[in-house]
């Protein structure tokens, strides 16, 4: 009796594996409500980022900003996905592949690229403007570096588009 409970318990948990998943993960779904495209980002970003969406760009259509944020303050983005309105060969002649800005996808007639920022923002530097104030901002900058150097390569493997329907 005690071993057919236990095979109906493996067999509910079988039926549904994503509601089992869902509970356990460490991963936040982030779906754009334009786009429709997805990242997932680590479930300890909501705690330090703000998502501001933006269509007055000067280059790109469109673009998402995942914003560091530290005690209530917003810095500068950890993450921006960015949208252009161009084709593949417009982003290779106009240099974009020579730049910083990271092609992720393309799909009808629309570039998906993302950039990270190269240097720590302004604000953690010391008072003489010569160096990082680590003592004073330590923390938000191993958080800031981990979120570039550790999570963003993850999060990016893990962009995926909406399909097209075939309509």
């Amino acid at each position: 009796m005690l071993n057919s409970r236990i095979r109906t318990r493996k067999t509910a948990a079988k039926r549904h594996p994503s509601i089992a998943s869902m509970k356990r993960s460490n991963v936040l779904l982030y779906r754009d409500p334009r786009y429709g495209f997805t990242v997932k980002l680590p479930r300890w970003w909501k705690c330090y980022t703000s998502v501001k969406r933006s269509s007055r760009l000067q280059d790109a259509e469109y673009g998402v900003f995942f914003r560091f944020k530290y005690k209530g303050k917003i810095y500068d983005d950890a993450l921006s996905l960015l949208v252009y309105k161009m084709t593949l060969k417009q982003w290779h002649d106009e240099g974009y592949d020579e730049s910083p800005i990271l092609l992720l996808a393309q799909q009808r007639g629309r570039i998906f690229a993302y950039t990270v920022p190269g240097e720590l923002p302004d604000e953690f530097l010391n008072k003489s403007k010569d160096d990082y104030d680590y003592r004073k901002y330590g923390r938000p900058i191993r958080l800031l570096k981990r979120m570039v150097n550790d999570d963003v390569p993850k999060i990016v493997k893990s962009f995926r588009l909406k399909r097209c329907s075939s309509r």
